[in-house]
């Protein structure tokens, strides 16, 4: 069936058994957008720029705010990140750290000043990279298990195919490394290696399990943009978005008889690696207006985007057994063919709403609220052979529209600031999904410098996820898990 030629790994904030094809869990992925790349002064206020604007990266809330520049300008914002992820498996606790620099943000402002102070003032054209989401991520979960395995999984899967008709990237490598047999007389039916042996005592289960989630790669947009400044009241703009992405997977579960309590057999290793490679175009339209002085009140609107996304995959699976074969074969091993499949994913619209408040020179309070409306992902097949019907229906079951809340603050202290803000996600999951509390939660806060036609800005996000992750299919166990997130970034703008 085609939906295994496009299987992947959910990412640690997707909960889901990636062995059934979850590819509602891909759109999710790659329609989430996560404020990692944006300056640091607009990280320090928790990414709340919708209505004020005169940022580079309020390119990626509301164009309209790149009406707000009043000079040309050119800005670079490298970014540094670490990541520890925890888990709990069965009453086990493990963890582990990522590090990484990377280019957050960068672009440049052309102001064109028409000379007049009433009407069009101004009309500003910008460029902006900004990396949207960061994959990189180390999952380690282990535990022992005396109840269940993934063997169950491929077992409950493969029943009512015959051999030769089951999943080369799964069953049929359990199949062909003696993992999972057939019952004796019925070829359509299967049994595991710990299973078939249930009948004799301390023979089943007990093994130790252990996964190993490597994720990596990230979700970027390059923003060409245009805006107007109608009397320092309302601003307008516009912009075309190209947003491309890289996504890597590497997977190894293992399950070992650690105390050699389990009969004939030592260990299996399952790995399976998935890259993804895509890029879409879309848009949005923006706007900000100044009834008095201090308030700004913002709109936007951002258009769904089609990515083009092509997979490619590979599994690989090994096992080993007490007793020798009568070729005094016990460790067997099987590989899957190289897989490609290439495929459409509509995103959701995004709608911003954004209010301000300036305390003459002194002050800046903002808010933004953003709705996602995740039931309007699609996933759509290119080659017309696969109608993706399942997992669309898996979509609208699944997941819901829901809010995501920026809110910061800046004092001014002459050439100096101080700046502060939160930013809440909502939980994309619908109320009956085991992640329905999935949300996530971030604090920042940071400084900035500034003297004629220079300014440099420090800023720092703390960010926090808790989520459920699911191994495999059939089983009630999940590893709770936690990340954490710290991300330092400095901005440098030059004014000309």
């Amino acid at each position: 069936m085609k939906k295994h030629f496009i299987i992947s790994l959910a990412l640690l904030f997707l909960s889901a058994s990636f062995l059934t094809a979850q590819n509602e869990e891909d759109a999710l992925r790659y329609s989430q957008l996560f404020d990692v790349g944006g300056t640091a002064r607009s990280m320090g206020m928790g990414n709340a720029f919708g209505a004020l604007g005169g940022d580079l990266y309020s390119l990626s809330i509301n164009p309209a705010g790149l009406g707000v520049f009043r000079k040309s300008a050119i800005i670079m914002t490298p970014t540094f990140m670490h990541d520890k992820t925890s888990s709990t498996y069965l009453g086990t606790y493990d963890d582990d750290v990522d590090n990484h620099f990377s280019m957050g943000n960068a672009g440049g402002v052309y102001a064109v000043n028409t000379g007049s102070t009433t009407g069009w003032v101004s009309f500003n054209m910008g460029f902006s990279y900004a990396k949207r989401t960061d994959y990189w991520r180390t999952l380690d979960v282990r535990g022992i298990n005396d109840h269940s395995s993934m063997l169950d999984d491929f077992a409950n899967r493969a029943d009512g195919y015959a051999a030769e008709d089951l999943d080369p990237y799964n069953e049929l490598m359990a199949f062909n490394t003696w993992l999972i047999d057939t019952v004796r007389g019925n070829p359509y039916e299967y049994e595991t290696v710990l299973s078939q042996y249930g009948d004799l005592p301390n023979s089943t289960y007990g093994e130790l399990q252990r996964r190993t989630l490597y994720t990596s790669g990230s979700s970027n947009e390059y923003i060409f943009a245009f805006a107007a400044n109608y009397s320092y009241k309302f601003y307008v703009g516009a912009t075309f978005t190209i947003r491309n992405l890289n996504y890597q997977s590497n997977m190894l579960h293992s399950e070992d008889d650690v105390d050699g309590s389990i009969y004939d057999f030592n260990y299996f290793d399952f790995r399976y690696n998935l890259s993804t490679y895509g890029s879409s175009y879309s848009g949005s339209l923006g706007m900000i207006f100044r009834p008095v002085t201090p308030l700004r009140v913002g709109a936007a609107v951002h258009f769904p985007s089609v990515f083009r996304l092509h997979d490619s995959y590979f599994s690989s699976m090994e096992s080993s057994f007490d007793t020798p074969d009568d070729e005094g074969n016990s460790v067997y091993n099987d590989n899957s063919p190289n897989g490609f499949y290439d495929y459409k994913l509509n995103t959701p619209w995004r709608f911003v709403g954004s209010v301000a408040f300036q305390i003459k020179t002194l002050a800046l309070l903002s808010v933004d609220y953003e709705f996602v409306d995740y039931k309007g992902m699609k996933l759509r097949s290119m080659d017309g052979m696969y109608d993706f019907n399942q997992e669309n229906n898996n979509i609208r079951t699944a997941y819901r529209g829901t809010s995501n809340i920026h809110g910061g603050a800046e004092v001014n202290l002459g050439t100096f600031a101080i700046r502060g803000g939160a930013t809440w996600y909502g939980s994309p999951y619908n109320s009956s999904e085991l992640n329905k509390d999935a949300s996530s939660m971030a604090y920042t806060t940071g400084i900035g410098f500034r003297s004629h036609g220079f300014a440099v800005d420090l800023g720092y996000m703390y960010m926090t996820h808790n989520e459920n992750y699911v191994l495999y299919g059939g089983t009630t166990d999940y590893a709770a898990t936690t990340s954490n997130r710290h991300r330092v970034s400095a901005t440098f703008t030059f004014r000309f």
